[in-house]
C-alpha cells in the first residue's frame, strides 16, 4: 500500500513539474516578438473600433501612431504571463508604462495603460490572436 501511494506521488509530482512543450510558452511570450495572426483582433482608444485582420490592425496603428515618435513601453510590477501546459495558449496582462514624444504638439506623453494579449499556436508558432490596450491617464509635459 505504501508503495502504491509513493509511486502515485511520484508521477502526480512529475505531472506538475514537467515543462511546457509547445510555442506559446512563458518564455516565448516574455522573450516578445511574436507574429500577429492573419485574423487577430485588437483595440485601442486611439483606433476608434476594433481593428479586425493584421492589415486592419496596421492601418489603424498607422493613421494612429504615426506622430508619435521616442516610443517606449515597459511592463509594470503586475505583468503576469499564463500558459496552458501544453503550450498551445497563453494570455498576458498588466499594466505597462508608456511614453513618446508627440511631433504635431511637440510636447511629451506619458501614461500607464491596461493590457491584455492572447497568444495561440499555430502549428510551431505561436502568434498573437488578441491584444487590446487603455489608457489610464495621459501626462502631457
Amino acid at each position: 500500500m505504501r508503495l502504491a501511494l509513493a509511486l502515485l506521488f511520484c508521477l502526480a509530482f512529475a505531472a506538475f513539474t514537467q515543462g511546457q512543450t509547445g510555442p506559446c510558452t512563458e518564455k516565448a511570450v516574455k522573450d516578445g516578438n511574436l507574429p500577429r495572426a492573419d485574423d487577430a483582433f485588437a483595440f485601442m482608444p486611439a483606433y476608434g473600433k476594433p481593428a479586425k485582420g493584421k492589415a486592419a490592425e496596421d492601418k489603424a496603428a498607422e493613421t494612429s501612431f504615426a506622430d508619435r515618435i521616442n516610443r517606449k513601453f515597459e511592463w509594470d510590477k503586475d505583468h503576469r504571463i499564463v500558459a496552458s501546459p501544453s503550450g498551445d495558449m497563453a494570455y498576458e496582462h498588466g499594466t505597462m508604462h508608456v511614453s513618446y514624444d508627440d511631433k504635431k504638439d511637440g510636447k511629451h506623453h506619458s501614461f500607464d495603460a491596461v493590457m491584455l494579449n492572447v497568444y495561440k499556436a499555430k502549428g510551431a508558432v505561436c502568434q498573437q490572436v488578441a491584444g487590446t490596450m487603455h489608457p489610464l491617464e495621459d501626462t502631457v509635459k
